[in-house]
């Protein structure tokens, strides 16, 4: 569920006086970059991947919102366009990276790493035994 960010930095502290209002699922981030390399995946071969096939293919895979998004915000088009200008096989490669990244965050214990080092057990040994 979205919760609504109230905040304002002031000197240090939150201040209610200018409030920005940001309704924004926890774990969008890790969700746009999934959907990404789920795209990714099912073009996997490919050299050069699009932006607009992404947005039409969030459409079809019950993800408009995030396709609107992109669509709707410059900053975001911007970000995704210059992901895709990078090219299939660098977008792979910085995605296993994030993969490591999140098995390490996940840890070595507890239900987030039982599913990380269940998803991917090779690259969850490579990590933890650095």
């Amino acid at each position: 569920m979205a919760q609504e960010i109230v905040m304002r930095v002031s000197a240090g502290k939150e201040s209610p006086e200018a409030i920005v209002h940001n309704r924004i699922p926890a774990g969008i981030v890790a969700t746009a970059i999934g959907l990404l390399a789920d795209f990714l995946v099912l073009r996997d071969g490919q050299t050069k991947v699009d932006l607009v096939e992404f947005i039409d293919w969030l459409h079809s895979h019950d993800h408009p919102e995030l396709g609107r998004r992109i669509e709707s915000d410059p900053s975001l088009h911007a970000a995704f366009q210059a992901a895709f200008d990078e090219g299939h096989g660098h977008l792979a490669t910085r995605l296993e990276f994030l993969d490591e990244g999140l098995i390490l965050v996940c840890g070595t214990d507890g239900a987030l790493a039982r599913i990380a080092q269940t998803l991917r057990p090779d690259l969850a040994v490579k990590v933890h035994s650095r």
